[in-house]
């Protein structure tokens, strides 16, 4: 990520969700890396294969991680961080308050 004020952000509303700490930890994998592919997100995170899967199936989910294809090897799927999503909330909770 290039923008250390998204990053920041990014970091504030990691804190603040609900999520398993594997979720939080390949996130902020993928959000100090930038788009990263699993296999090297296995590498950063002391987590399992399948702990890493799931974490990445529920970043997804949740719409704070998007997939894209990695352009010099289409057999590989990169995943980066949702900037619009973590914008949104951002926003919506500073309404609340």
């Amino acid at each position: 990520m290039k923008n250390l004020d998204e990053y920041s952000m990014a970091k504030t509303t990691l804190e603040e969700v609900q999520l398993p700490n594997s979720c939080k930890k390949v996130y902020s994998v993928i959000l100090e890396e930038g788009p990263v592919s699993s296999k090297e997100i296995v590498t950063r995170v002391s987590c399992s294969t399948r702990s890493v899967r799931y974490a990445l199936k529920r970043l997804l989910d949740d719409e704070y991680v998007e997939k894209r294809p990695c352009l010099s090897d289409m057999r590989q799927t990169l995943y980066c961080a949702n900037i619009n999503k973590i914008k949104g909330e951002m926003y919506s909770f500073r309404k609340v308050l």
